[in-house]
């Protein structure tokens, strides 16, 4: 991919949130996110759901289901852990996103930074790249040179 020509953004309205799974970097657009907490150590097991629904927590008054972008997005965990296990495993921390009133934590590895984001590319051939279109483009930001792989914020909210 030709990073090169992608193009600037001209009119940036919210900074946008840089995380990390495994050793990959992504960034979803702060406009969604209500809080950021570290990945609690109980949480309510919810038995017959999608593999990737790692259970719900209460926070704040709401009832926020835990999706495990790892699962979702089919990543190689350095420990694949069952559900059960994977609720014991407190590393990580949860992004808490919210739409129409909807919540969906994501359980990520590390959130690195909050940062406007300068060079961006949204296509179709970026979706075709990835089958499941969790991932809408790509994004370069202003502090380093790193590419970020941008998450369908909507969609995701959508699946808990």
């Amino acid at each position: 991919m030709d990073y090169e020509n992608i193009e600037e953004f001209e009119d940036i309205e919210f900074p946008w949130l840089i995380f990390k799974l495994n050793d990959n970097l992504y960034t979803v657009n702060s406009k969604f996110i209500t809080s950021i907490v570290i990945k609690p150590e109980e949480m309510t097991f919810v038995p017959n759901v999608a593999n990737y629904m790692s259970g719900l927590i209460h926070l704040r008054g709401n009832v926020v289901p835990l999706i495990n972008l790892k699962v979702l997005f089919k990543l190689s965990s350095k420990n694949e852990n069952t559900k059960e296990e994977e609720q014991k495993d407190v590393k990580g921390m949860v992004i808490v996103l919210e739409k129409d009133n909807s919540f969906a934590g994501l359980i990520v590895d590390e959130v690195l930074s909050v940062e406007n984001i300068t060079i961006f590319e949204e296509t179709e051939e970026i979706r075709k790249m990835y089958k499941s279109s969790f991932i809408k483009g790509v994004a370069k930001g202003q502090k380093n040179s790193d590419v970020f792989l941008i998450l369908d914020e909507e969609r995701i909210i959508s699946m808990a």
